[in-house]
């Protein structure tokens, strides 16, 4: 009888344990576990969007704008990267982060709080081409979500699905400009952080800090549909 967390040598039938490579017993190398396909994980999505991008396009240069979303994807590309995140997707000039897939860290939902913070903030490196600042506004949500393992993001295909992303977007389009919406993690520590981190000789109509709106967990799902 195999014990739990066990399997057996297929060329001995000895019994191996959990995570071995090699049988024990005759040396053999055991079969390398099949990785499934898909599987569903704890995720924290942060879904960031410029606002008044869509009316500005439709005015401006067309290489204009195609070199402004070239300048927000690279920055928020290492935003998230830089907090432990994956870009996901791009959505014409929305940018979807993941937290927890493919790396797992325990602050995930954090990670995701801080790097919106840094996304919104980090604008006034960026310029519109009619010369006015740009704003943007962020949601962060964790929930449940399925994660295909066989999809190559360089592609430009989504590698997860769930409500938590739908969720997300909703929280997005709720914040006011320059504010993040985020639930179930207390973001008074980050915002004193980004406070901290402004120039302290900038003007003080200058300096644009985002604000945070935290929210209970679990949306309720007449507020989220």
């Amino acid at each position: 009888m195999v014990s739990g967390g066990a399997s057996v040598c297929a060329s001995c039938g000895a019994e191996t344990p959990d995570g071995a490579r090699f049988c024990p017993a005759c040396g053999a190398r055991l079969a390398e576990p099949v990785a499934l396909p898909e599987e569903r994980k704890t995720v924290t999505t942060l879904f960031c969007d410029l606002v008044g991008f869509t009316a500005m396009g439709e005015q401006a240069d067309p290489e204009d704008v195609d070199a402004c979303l070239r300048s927000f994807g690279a920055m928020a590309r290492a935003v998230i990267e830089r907090y432990g995140g994956s870009v996901e997707k791009f959505i014409g000039d929305a940018v979807v982060g993941v937290f927890g897939v493919p790396v797992v860290h325990e602050d995930d939902p954090e990670r995701a709080v801080r790097a919106a913070i840094r996304l919104v903030e980090g604008l006034d490196e960026l310029s519109r081409p009619d010369g006015a600042p740009f704003q943007a506004r962020a949601g962060v949500m964790t929930g449940e979500l399925l994660v295909a393992h066989d999809v190559d993001p360089a592609l430009g295909n989504g590698f997860v699905a769930g409500d938590a992303i739908n969720t997300a977007a909703r929280l997005e389009a709720s914040a006011a400009p320059g504010a993040v919406v985020n639930t179930g993690t207390r973001a008074e520590a980050f915002v004193e952080e980004a406070e901290a981190d402004a120039d302290p000789d900038a003007p003080a109509d200058v300096v644009r800090r985002p604000t945070i709106v935290t929210l209970s967990p679990g949306v309720p799902r007449s507020w989220a549909s």
